[in-house]
């Protein structure tokens, strides 16, 4: 017998696509285009000058290979998640095709662990959001932490502000489990808090601190009991008053409040591309992995065109 089809449904697929105005070989061809960039070997061609002024006014043994290639190889370290040895073996390679000098993983290793992740700084004021997600620090299945009693070893809280405007992230922190994302976003904020138009968050952020910074541009929505009385923010208060008259609903239809679940996309794409997976035994070199991630995925997402 053949099954019905439900014309209904197959026109508003059909209606989804056509409607659909990504352009596909743009698209395509800009996620060609940033790992191309990412993985980029043109600094060879400036070999010999970039190791001569890393080596200028260097004290003792001289260093064998510039900042550029260290760079690179962070990169594929942190894209593909490679290995220090498997490095090592991959810069074996370039040198044979190359004629550069290849050093130990142990070399690689140190230097790569002297980067300090940093984002390009913004001049102009955006729409933002504020938002956390975790990253498990070991590989360990919870199967055999409970088999052999192994002491739980936690989790780290990635903290970001990303614009709503192309989801590229403008400034994080990286806490412990612990710390409370409200606790977190003061910091963050007071640093950005020239560059924000607008914040959006979640009911985490719900912090007179933060009403009182941004005033009615701080798209937040108050806890289920907040008191309707100012107790330190008025407008805070003048919010929960409005909530309580009208409906939660209906303030965040007042104020887009949908636009929030953008900074998901980016989670989502960040642990998707760059994986969930951090090597590092130290806490602070699984800050620093976890920080490349960041910066390379916003590099990567800044190259990528999809209208």
């Amino acid at each position: 017998m053949t099954p019905q089809i439900n014309n209904k449904i197959n026109r508003s697929i059909k209606r989804y696509w056509i409607g659909s105005n990504r352009r596909w070989e743009k698209y395509n061809e800009s996620l060609v285009d940033r790992v191309e960039y990412l993985t980029d070997l043109s600094f060879i061609k400036d070999y010999d000058t970039l190791l001569e002024e890393k080596n200028s006014g260097k004290i003792g043994h001289p260093y064998k290979v510039p900042d550029a290639l260290i760079m690179y190889l962070a990169r594929l370290r942190s894209i593909f998640n490679v290995p220090f040895r498997s490095l090592e073996g991959i810069l074996r390679s370039l040198a044979i095709i190359t004629g550069i000098k290849s050093i130990s993983y142990s070399e690689i290793f140190r230097r790569i662990r002297r980067i300090k992740p940093e984002l390009n700084n913004i001049n102009n004021k955006l729409d933002c959001i504020i938002d956390s997600t975790g990253y498990k620090i070991t590989i360990r299945g919870d199967y055999l932490g409970h088999k052999w009693h192994k002491k739980r070893k936690g989790w780290l809280k990635l903290h970001v502000i990303i614009s709503l405007k192309d989801v590229n992230v403008l400034s994080f922190t990286i806490t412990d489990e612990h710390t409370h994302d409200s606790k977190a976003a003061r910091k963050l904020l007071s640093k950005m808090k020239n560059n924000i138009l607008r914040i959006f968050g979640d009911r985490g952020y719900d912090s007179k601190y933060i009403y009182n910074m941004f005033g009615y541009n701080a798209v937040i929505p108050p806890r289920k009991n907040a008191s309707t009385k100012s107790r330190g923010s008025s407008t805070r208060a003048k919010i929960v008053r409005f909530i309580k008259k009208n409906s939660m609903e209906q303030w965040k239809e007042n104020n887009s409040y949908g636009k929030r679940w953008i900074v998901e996309i980016y989670f989502s794409g960040l642990k998707r591309v760059m994986t969930e997976v951090i090597k590092a035994k130290k806490i602070e070199y699984i800050i620093q992995e976890l920080a490349l991630k960041v910066v390379n995925y916003n590099i990567m997402r800044g190259m990528t065109h999809a209208y």
